[in-house]
Formats: C-alpha cells, sequence, structure tokens
C-alpha cells in the first residue's frame, strides 16, 4: 500500500523503515502515558462503567452495533476496541493507555506514507527532500501536544482509531488514483481497500465524514485529476462515499439528539456561534504555531458580539487568510489545498452543530492538523536541501541542528502536556489555574475529590461551582445548577451538616421539581433526622416520578 508507481523495492523499503522509525519515536515519547491512571470524565461510562464491556458475548457484540451508546455516542467498533482491552487487561488502565498509544504510533507512521505519497504524486523525481519532508511531517504532527487528548485519554480511542482507518483510506485512494493502465481488477481492489476504510473509520468516529471531499481536493491537487478525467467521472466514483458519509451523519445527529447533547445550547443564536467557531478556527492555528494554555475544556465564552475584538480579529484574520491563499492559489496550489482540507476535516466539529457546552477541544485538531504538517514537512525538506548548498558546513549544520531541535521541543512540550492527564484531579486543576470560572472543573475537581472520601475539599469545590454560572443555554444552565447543589447537598451529610444539607437539597427540587433522585436525596436526609413523615412524602414523590420517567438514582 505504502509503494508509488515506479518505485524499485529499495525505495518502498526506505518509506516503509522511515515511517517505521518515526512510528517507533512517538510511540517511546508517549510511553510516560502509562502511568496515568483513568480520568472521571467519560472514562466511566465508556470503559470501567460500561456494562457491555464485561463479556464478549453475542448479545453485548450485537448491542455495539444495533443501539446508541449511553454518551449518545455510536461508535461501534471504537466500542469493540474497549471490550477487547478489557478481555485482555481487564480494568487495568496501563493496558488500555498501550493500545491508544500504539495506534496514535501507528498514525504519525502512516502521515509519513502519507507525506511521502503525495510529494511523489506531485513529482515523479525522487531525492532525498522528499524523504526528510515526510519525516518531518510524521514528527511535527505525531509529537506536537496537541495530540496528547487524543493519545493519552483513553474515552478519546475514537479519534486515534479512527485515523488509522482515515490514513489507510488515503493511501488506498492514492494508489487507485495513480494505476494508470493497470489492471482493472488491481484498480477497482485499490477504490474498494478506500471505500472498506472509509467505513471502519465511520464506525470508530463520524467526524471521518470529510474524507470524501478530501478526496475530491486530493483529485485538484496533487493528483491533478481534473485535467485527465471528466468532472462527472469524479463525482461518480465519490458517490459510495458520500451515501456512507450521508448516514453516518443522519445515525450521529439522531444519536446526540437521543443523548440530549445539544439541550446545552438550545436558543444560542446562530451568529454567536459562527463567531465563537471562527475564533476556535484560528485558535487552532494559534496553537498548533504555540502550544500553550492547553485545556482539555475551554468554557463557551460570553457577550460574544462582531465588535469585540475577541471575535472580529479573529474573523478578520481568517477572512484575510482565505484570500490570501485563493490569490497565491495561481503559483502555490499547495497553500490553498491545505486550507481547504484543514477546514474541511474541522467542519464536523466546528460548532456551527453545537454538541456540547465547549467552545473548542484539542482533540478536534487531531485529523485537521495533518494537513497543517505535511505542509510545515514541506518547508521542512526545502530548508534541508537549502542547506546542502550552503557555503559553510557550519551553516548546514547549524540548519539541520535547528530543523532538528523543533521536533525536539514539541516532544518536551508534549512529555509536560501527559502530566496533565494523570488523574482527574491533575486534569481539573490545569482548566481552572487559567480558567477560574469554569464552573463545569470545579463540579469535576469536587466529584473526584469526593469519590477519595476528602470531603471538605469536594465541598469547597462544589461551592465554587455554584458562585459561577454554566456558560450555557438558560435551560441546560438550570439543570447544571440543580445538579451542582445536589451534589453538594450529599457532601454535606458525609459531613454531618444535614440543616445545610436539606436547604441545598430543598434549592435543587425547586429548580428541577421533575428529578426523582432529588427527593429520594431529601427522603434520606429527613429519615436520618427522624422526620419519618416528610421522608415518606418525599420518598412517594421520587417513586412517583421514576415510575412515569424511569430515571435511575445518581449516586
Amino acid at each position: 500500500m505504502w509503494q508509488t508507481e515506479g518505485e524499485g523495492n529499495d525505495g518502498r523499503l526506505s518509506v516503509q523503515g522511515s515511517a517505521l522509525a518515526v512510528a517507533l519515536l512517538v510511540f517511546l515519547v508517549y510511553c510516560p502515558v502509562l502511568r496515568n491512571g483513568f480520568v472521571g470524565w467519560d472514562d466511566g461510562i465508556y470503559v470501567y462503567q460500561n456494562p457491555r464491556l464485561r463479556d464478549l458475548t453475542l448479545p453485548n457484540l450485537l448491542g455495539m452495533f444495533t443501539s446508541i451508546h449511553a454518551s449518545g455516542n455510536w461508535h461501534p467498533l471504537t466500542e469493540l476496541s474497549h471490550a477487547a482491552d478489557c478481555a485482555l487487561w481487564g480494568m487495568n488502565p496501563k493496558g488500555h493507555h498501550l493500545t491508544s498509544i500504539l495506534l496514535h504510533g501507528l498514525n504519525a507512521g502512516l502521515v509519513v506514507a502519507l507525506t511521502f505519497a503525495l510529494a511523489r504524486a506531485r513529482s515523479a523525481e525522487r531525492h532525498a527532500r522528499t524523504m526528510v519532508a515526510a519525516v518531518a511531517t510524521g514528527l511535527l504532527w505525531g509529537l506536537h501536544p496537541l495530540r496528547v487528548e487524543s493519545a493519552a485519554w483513553v474515552s478519546e480511542r475514537k479519534d486515534v482509531l479512527c485515523a488509522s482507518f482515515y490514513l489507510a483510506g488515503l493511501l488506498y485512494y492514492l494508489r487507485y488514483a495513480q494505476e494508470i493502465g493497470g489492471a482493472p481488477a488491481r484498480k477497482k481492489r485499490f477504490y474498494l481497500g478506500a471505500l472498506a476504510c472509509f467505513l471502519l473509520a465511520l464506525l470508530s468516529k463520524p467526524m471521518a465524514v470529510s474524507l470524501p471531499f478530501v478526496l475530491l481536493i486530493l483529485d485538484a491537487y496533487p493528483l491533478a485529476r481534473l485535467g485527465r478525467v471528466r468532472l462527472g467521472r469524479l463525482l461518480v466514483e465519490k458517490l459510495p462515499f458520500l451515501a456512507l458519509a450521508a448516514a453516518s451523519a443522519v445515525i450521529t445527529l439522531k444519536a446526540q439528539r437521543a443523548g440530549g447533547a445539544f439541550r446545552a445550547m438550545l436558543g444560542v443564536p446562530l451568529g454567536t456561534k459562527v463567531l465563537v467557531a471562527t475564533r476556535a478556527t484560528v485558535s487552532y492555528l494559534g496553537k498548533t504555531l504555540w502550544p500553550s494554555k492547553l485545556l482539555p475544556l475551554y468554557s463557551y465564552p460570553q457577550n460574544v458580539s462582531w465588535a469585540s475584538w475577541r471575535f472580529g480579529v479573529p474573523l478578520l484574520a481568517l477572512a484575510l487568510l482565505v484570500v490570501a491563499c485563493v490569490w497565491l492559489a495561481r503559483r502555490n496550489r499547495a497553500l490553498l489545498a491545505t486550507l481547504l482540507c484543514y477546514l474541511l476535516a474541522l467542519l464536523p466539529v466546528i460548532g456551527i452543530v453545537q454538541i456540547g457546552p465547549q467552545s473548542m477541544a484539542d482533540r478536534y485538531t487531531y485529523l485537521p492538523a495533518i494537513a497543517l504538517s505535511i505542509l510545515a514537512g514541506a518547508g521542512f525538506g526545502k530548508l534541508w536541501e537549502k542547506a546542502a548548498t550552503l557555503p559553510s558546513r557550519w551553516q548546514s549544520a547549524a540548519v539541520v541542528l535547528a530543523m532538528a531541535l523543533v521536533p525536539g521541543v514539541l516532544a518536551s512540550l508534549t512529555m509536560r502536556q501527559m502530566a496533565v492527564w494523570h488523574d482527574s484531579e491533575t486534569l481539573w486543576t490545569q482548566v481552572i489555574r487559567y480558567e477560574p470560572w469554569n464552573a463545569e472543573a470545579y463540579n469535576n475537581r469536587a466529584s473526584f475529590y469526593f469519590d477519595q472520601g476528602d470531603y471538605p475539599s469536594a465541598l469547597s469545590d462544589y461551592s465554587a461551582a455554584l458562585s459561577f454560572s454554566p456558560q450555557v443555554a438558560p435551560a441546560h444552565q438550570t439543570k447544571r445548577r440543580s445538579a451542582y447543589l445536589n451534589d453538594r447537598a450529599i457532601t454535606y451529610v458525609r459531613l454531618g451538616k444535614m440543616t445545610e444539607a436539606i436547604a441545598d437539597a430543598s434549592e435543587a427540587i425547586r429548580l428541577r421539581p421533575s428529578h426523582a433522585d432529588y427527593y429520594q436525596n431529601r427522603s434520606n436526609m429527613y429519615r436520618r433526622l427522624g422526620m419519618a413523615e416528610a421522608a415518606a412524602a418525599d420518598g412517594v414523590q421520587a417513586q412517583t416520578l421514576r415510575s412515569g420517567a424511569g430515571t435511575q438514582p445518581i449516586r
């Protein structure tokens, strides 16, 4: 699959050897992740509390493909990979992390192969610059700290697994598109391989829906198929890909709606979403160039306005970038192709159709950053070639050393970022450090302290969460505030402060009177105080609501 037309066995081995070397290096850099545990943020519902992973029985396997996950997602292949890990390692987080970083290392190797294949598609001439560019691309992408969230968070297995099939699909398609004058069966095999990989990518994470559109961009550049193949034929050969993408999009929207993922942003104006999405698009570019203040959860901004420099400047910057790439396309189509691939890969998660209360997420760059890394890798290749022509060996050595320094700095930043994902405490402390107003971060860290039995710290963080308003839609804000109150009430119980506990429980019920668990919790509090009549009344109300809504206790 990695061999390019006209390339001999030695060339194929050099590409594979370089890809394997990069894969191994990236894997070794990520090995400290093996010291990390699970984090309470989704790892529970995805892995250690997921009943379908306990046994690889036929009903459980069928359930992965025929039912929606508790998180509101449908990614059966990812869930199957978690089940395989549970069968191999049980609930030892080391084994789960090992699988994820192996896949991430594999993806870095596939990025090397993809970069080389794209360079060979543009120019048949073989030279060392192409190999340098391919290796640099794999290292720049694989060692960048923006990749840490996808590789070090067990719940984001879907990112690394999806990317493996996405990249393999691109490689198969390049072989298909460059198979000129060969046997039809061979050409068909490459096409079906690309289609099969696309299907597997969608079954891992629906973000892969961008692939058909990326293929069309590759047809224009660097494959130049628009000049050799009729546009109608190019579109027809993408129809199976588009059909799979459409089916995946429909299933995903239904799953997310069923899981309540859209509720947090109900009522948020489209103009606000566009401004926030534009700012996120530019922020990803900025964090790619200068990776600092990387957070697991970026809160949704308030006071969003076209007139604010926080949103007006990113909008202007993105518009100027698009205009510049279009204007330069006559001389350098690589810039425009890179920008389009980046934007298309980012589009499913940019926030126009908002899922969840976050404004952006580092994990969303996992696929889009490949295009940016390929462009940067090409620049490294040109620098290497230029270094060879410098009059002084010292000058050449200085350029090569500077090039090697960049992946080294990225690796250092990545290793520091991996420590953030050690456990829930380190994770949410990082968010609070840079966003001290982030109510959800305080709440999540409080849950960690509660589970550890550190009730005073949990109480402090629950109180901090209540002092800030979650930056979401009003209805969802009420829901979150009532949940914070309920959790703090339970914490008060553990500390023996029953008066404060009942006050919080009563306020939670006032905000959300249809929630059965809140009545049940207050009933238990009344029972502790010997108030049998009040306890019985709340117990009856909880049972009535539960029988109608089918809710389950929170704790």
